[in-house]
């Protein structure tokens, strides 16, 4: 008689199917799974990607003129002016206009 975990399942089952109904189970323990990995979801995936989005938001409010930042799409350069809604960089002796929100980070950073 081989013995592995395909043996294992039929025989739980064929257990279960002899018990008549004697056991009751309660419901809630069926979706304790989908609670668990909802959960690790949660404090694996979501809460840290807002935790990194908060932080991002306050480097962004509190930039000041002469910072050294990074942009998301990796351009780096010095912040020449501020407005609420648009930075101006310095790039190797051009201006460019970007809007606060493309700001990822400062240079030292290493977040993305």
């Amino acid at each position: 008689m081989a013995f592995g975990l395909p043996q294992l399942i039929a025989d739980a089952a064929w257990l279960l199917a002899q018990a008549d109904g004697e056991t009751e189970v309660n419901p809630l323990l069926g979706w304790l799974p989908f609670i668990l990995i909802a959960a690790a979801f949660y404090f694996f995936a979501i809460r840290p990607q807002r935790k990194r989005n908060e932080g991002v938001r306050s480097f962004q409010a509190s930039l000041e003129i002469g910072d050294e930042v990074r942009t998301a799409g990796g351009i780096i350069g010095v912040v020449s002016s501020i407005s609420d809604k648009e930075v101006m960089l310095d790039v190797g002796g051009f201006t460019l206009k970007f809007v606060r929100g493309a700001i990822a980070g400062s240079v030292g950073s290493e977040e993305a």
